[in-house]
């Protein structure tokens, strides 16, 4: 969460600097404060790559919490396939400073300098999203077996099957990602990396949602039982309501069908 609220406000920050706006519309308005708006854009490159990656720590802890005692060594699994992951995390935020020499050119391409040829980072790129991509799926399909071993009822198993399983949509995400970067125009970077910014917002809400769900069945199970109650009481005291209207009709000696004949009755002596 530290570390999405982080990026939003570094995203928010960029935007006041022009980031959404062609580049070349940028640079004819003022040269200097285009170069500062794209060094800001390196360093939310790398800062977007935590957002998807650190999230899926608390996945695996939330899932060897629950099926830990079960399965021997799975923690270690767990940990171990998260662990390569921000491995790979790791690499592609230093390669994404160090492929060019000096930093600066980066972000500035008027600056002397050498930079890698580009398909080694895209590269590096296309395995970081689809191991996590596979990570995700993975760890859903996991859940969703475990939870259908286990003895209980058949909806109560759906039910935890699919919150356990909300890191599909991230892992959908990651595919999205993917596409999208062979299509990037990386010659107008102030535009066109928008919407992939905005899929890494989504990939790494959808992680937070997907292991903060399921931790929050106690409380939606505490409320649907304060709900229940309500209900009770306020059945309750509608139901004795009821039976005091009636007990003061009782009381009286008029029945309701007294009520209806008397002025009947009444018509009848006035003839």
């Amino acid at each position: 969460m530290a570390v999405i609220l982080a990026r939003s406000i570094y995203i928010t920050y960029c935007i006041r600097l022009g980031f959404g706006r062609h580049l070349h519309t940028l640079l004819e308005a003022d040269v200097p404060e285009t170069v500062r708006l794209t060094r800001h854009l390196v360093i939310l490159e790398a800062l977007s790559l935590w957002t998807w990656a650190l999230p899926k720590l608390p996945v695996a802890i939330l899932l060897y919490r629950i099926f830990g005692k079960f399965r021997r060594g799975l923690g270690a699994i767990l940990y171990s396939l998260v662990a390569v992951l921000i491995a790979i995390v790791v690499v592609q935020t230093v390669v994404t400073f160090v492929k060019c020499h000096p930093i600066s050119k980066n972000w500035n391409p008027t600056v002397p300098g050498k930079c890698w040829n580009p398909d080694i980072y895209t590269d590096i790129g296309y395995f970081a999203g689809a191991y996590s991509a596979a990570l995700d799926f993975g760890l859903a399909f996991f859940a969703s077996t475990q939870v259908f071993s286990l003895q209980m009822e058949r909806s109560r198993k759906m039910l935890i099957a699919a919150s356990l399983s909300l890191g599909i949509p991230a892992g959908v995400t990651t595919c999205i990602k993917l596409a999208m970067i062979a299509s990037l125009n990386t010659s107008d970077i102030t535009y066109s990396t928008v919407p992939l910014e905005v899929w890494n917002s989504v990939e790494g809400c959808a992680l937070i949602v997907a292991a903060c769900v399921p931790a929050t069945r106690p409380v939606m199970r505490l409320l649907g039982k304060r709900l229940g109650e309500w209900r009770s009481l306020l059945s309750g005291r509608r139901s004795h309501g009821s039976a005091k209207a009636e007990g003061t009709d009782h009381s009286s000696g008029v029945s309701s069908k007294d009520r209806v004949a008397r002025p009947v009755e009444l018509e009848r002596g006035k003839h």
